[in-house]
């Protein structure tokens, strides 16, 4: 394998490092860094760049080395540190290669990589938001080689403040039974140390800390306090050191000195008798808790939607059937949401799910029972694909069903072995009204997401082109560089032949790989949207037996063309890899059967849009919802109530947005929505999208729907007060013409005044049209 560099500074061959129990966690998204910023635990974070992943250019077909194994082959002492600190910090590793400088890790202000981030301080409140944050430090990367002074540095970065240590007059028994008492109170449980220690230790500031808000106390006692001898023997303590959990004075439990020894034995220790409350923390993110329980990266199928999902679609799925074990396992598997990962920007269009057997269980032993099986596609006629049967392997898991079902993807690339293949198939793919794209390289097979891209766009035709080892006569005619082992270029028609749009003169679309960054499914993906966006592409002559007349459409028209979003619906209609515009209208969707409300006319507005959307071939799924009453998913956009009406195309998998500003019509929707496809309108992340909630009755939001009507009881008036503007400014002007002829123009000072004069009457008439354009 090749040496990839680490940080630009320095190779690192990609040794494989052994397994360490506890992995480095990634931070993936900016929802990852939001729960730690909102965590009372310590989190130490090394940011890094590498290389976006692995090119297709690349030689041998060996897996790349993950950043944390990069990380712990730069810093060999690493992995100990992680183990003698497991528990009290969690370490975790941030690839600034993969996330946007706006989205994740912006807030650092990091001057060079790598960097040591450490999260420690307690969080607080933003008064604004409501939602929990705290600051992060800089340390200095070189601790990283020095395990003592780092191990020191994060032990005393963990909070104290959630242990209370009874000391002097108040370690007495009295004083604790009080504190008993009150807890009882507040239904928390009191977990007390006993110890021969001066001072709580790390580890257990570290589980009081996990623990603040699960209605545990946490309370230490040195055993040579005064009082501690008391204390003991009346909760029959024999020896040091000693965990005592106290409901009340009468009712407690007394752990051996077994559980005191790891952070492991102590939190399991403890847990049972914690409580999941709504707290603070819980309901401003969620409940952290419910959040670890429910799959994030897992999409489970019910028996109802598994045929029309997954054997209906146009995708390799990978589906696991999960038995109660396994399904609990997955929850907080890392190797599943790296997986997709990989499976995204390798090849595109191989999906991945899940079906529990529990409750499923027809469904699952149509399948054979637990286990992972792959559901290929193969070609169908006029290049198209369709459903094969499912392979017949039983796979163990995810990552060994991988490469037979990436094997599987449909092959619709044509390969060209010399110059003289070339004018041909241009030509067939004009015929075809395709966009034909040419794929240089000097790997001997096609790669996959390769593969994938005629399968991709359904909504438009792709003719792919392979040449494998092109010789540099080849690769000059298309502006290729002689050394380039990778390169793809898409040829675009640059003048138009009315007589035969098929033919014509073509340009040369070239991917750079460096504003574009490594050749990625992904990326790829991107680049050709923009290159259908961006430059003229021959269209069917005649639309096809679905295409939509674009006028009239009725009501029935324009639900199939923009169905509304609910709660219920919002996975299906704008999830996954689909690039949805929603429609932010404001008022009750009750409203939208009279065809002369503002609802309904808002609402064809938009289906018009997507009509013709739709024969453009864009790939838009259209929404939407009412806005008013879905108020914070409308803010999340940067929608307020008086933005509305408008729209916003937002990308679910790729956690990113961008919001029409301006007036609310067809033409100035249609001119967004094409600049969105060719970038010249950027998109911004989004850090959460808060979940829709029920719908609003007609009484709610009724206050906002005053009808339209009402704004033209008035035009009468307001035409009379502009007749009598424009009537006043006539008469000021023909005054002043008046007095500038009669002025006489004697002396040079009289000129000069003359001109101040002008002057300020001509900046009065400016401010007075002013008046014209209102």
């Amino acid at each position: 394998m090749r040496l990839r560099p680490l940080l630009g500074a320095v190779c690192l061959s990609a040794v494989a490092w052994p397994h360490h129990s506890a992995a480095l966690e990634t931070v993936a998204s900016a929802a990852d860094l939001a729960a730690i910023e909102r965590s009372t635990k310590v989190h130490a974070l090394v940011v890094i760049r590498t290389n976006e992943g692995k090119d297709i250019s690349d030689d041998d077909d060996d897996e790349p080395p993950s950043p944390d194994e990069l990380i712990t082959t730069a810093y060999p002492d690493l992995p100990d540190i992680e183990k003698d600190l497991a528990g009290l910090v969690t370490f975790g590793v941030v690839d600034m290669a993969l996330h946007d400088k706006t989205s994740v890790g912006n807030q650092w202000q990091l001057r060079k990589l790598p960097a040591l981030v450490v999260y420690q301080e307690v969080p607080k409140e933003n008064p604004y938001t409501g939602k929990l944050y705290r600051a992060a430090i800089t340390a200095d990367v070189s601790m990283l080689k020095k395990p003592q002074k780092l191990k020191k540095m994060l032990k005393a970065a963990i909070p104290t403040q959630f242990v209370h240590e009874l000391a002097g007059d108040e370690a007495t028994w009295s004083v604790l039974t009080q504190l008993v008492q009150e807890n009882a109170k507040e239904l928390k449980t009191v977990v007390l140390l006993i110890s021969k220690q001066r001072h709580a230790s790390p580890m257990y500031h570290a589980v009081a800390a996990e623990f603040n808000d699960a209605g545990l106390s946490f309370v230490f006692l040195n055993r040579d306090e005064k009082g501690a001898q008391e204390v003991m023997e009346l909760l029959e303590v024999d020896a040091v050191p000693a965990l005592v959990v106290l409901k009340s004075m009468t009712d407690h439990v007394v752990s051996s000195a077994e559980n005191v020894k790891t952070y492991g034995a102590l939190k399991s220790f403890v847990e049972p008798f914690a409580t999941q409350k709504g707290t603070k923390r819980e309901t401003s993110e969620g409940d952290k808790t419910n959040e670890k329980r429910k799959p994030k990266f897992v999409r489970f199928f019910s028996g109802s939607e598994f045929d029309e999902l997954v054997l209906h679609s146009d995708v390799v799925w990978i589906i696991e059937f999960m038995d109660a074990q396994r399904e609990q396992q997955v929850l907080d598997d890392e190797e599943w949401k790296k997986t997709l990962t990989e499976l995204h920007r390798k090849a595109g269009v191989v999906a991945v799910g899940a079906v529990s057997c529990e409750k499923e269980v027809e469904l699952c032993e149509r399948y054979g029972g637990p286990g992972v099986r792959a559901f290929p596609l193969e070609p169908s006629s006029g290049n198209k694909v369709k459903r094969a049967e499912v392979l017949p392997q039983m796979f163990t898991t995810i990552r060994e069903a991988k490469e037979v079902a990436i094997a599987t993807i449909p092959d619709h690339t044509i390969t060209i072995t010399s110059s003289a293949d070339l004018n041909p198939f241009i030509a067939l793919a004009r015929e075809n009204r395709a966009l034909p794209v040419l794929f240089f390289t000097s790997r001997k097979s096609t790669p996959p997401m390769i593969k994938a891209l005629p399968l991709s766009v359904p909504t438009q035709k792709i003719m792919v082109a392979v040449l494998y080892d092109a010789d540099e006569e080849m690769k000059k005619q298309f502006l290729i560089e002689a050394s380039a082992k990778t390169s793809l270029v898409c040829l675009v028609p640059t003048r138009a032949n009315s007589e035969d749009p098929t033919s014509g003169q073509f340009g040369i679309v070239p991917y750079k790989k460096e504003s574009m960054g490594s050749y990625t499914y992904p990326n790829i993906m991107q680049f050709i949207l923009q290159v259908f966006a961006q430059y003229p592409h021959p269209q069917d002559a005649e639309p096809e037996s679905g295409a939509i007349d674009v006028s009239p459409l009725d009501l029935a028209s324009a639900q199939s063309l923009v169905p509304y979003m609910t709660k219920e619906n919002i996975a299906d209609l704008c999830g996954g890899s689909r690039i949805c515009v929603i429609g932010f209208l404001e008022d009750h969707v009750d409203t939208v059967a009279d065809p002369e409300s503002r609802l309904a006319k808002w609402w064809m507005t938009l289906a018009h849009v997507a009509a013709q959307s739709a024969q453009r071939r864009e790939p838009f799924q259209f929404v939407w919802m009412n806005g008013k009453c879905q108020k914070e998913f409308a803010e999340a956009f940067g929608v307020g109530l008086f933005q509305m009406p408008t729209l916003a195309v937002y990308a679910p998998s790729k956690q990113r947005y961008a919001t029409k500003v301006g007036a609310f019509d067809e033409e100035s929707a249609t001119v967004f929505l094409k600049s969105v496809l060719a970038g010249s309108i950027s998109t911004a992340p989004i850090k959460s999208v808060p979940q829709l909630s029920d719908e609003c009755s007609l009484d709610e939001i009724q206050g906002v729907a005053i009808g339209a009507d009402d704004a033209t009881e008035d035009d009468g008036d307001m035409d009379d007060m502009l007749r009598e503007i424009l009537s006043d400014e006539k008469q000021q002007r023909d005054e002043l013409e008046k007095e500038l002829k009669s002025e006489p123009k004697a002396t040079e000072k009289s000129k000069k005044k003359k001109r101040k004069s002008k002057k300020k009457k001509s900046k009065k008439s400016k401010k007075k049209a002013a008046r014209d354009e209102l």
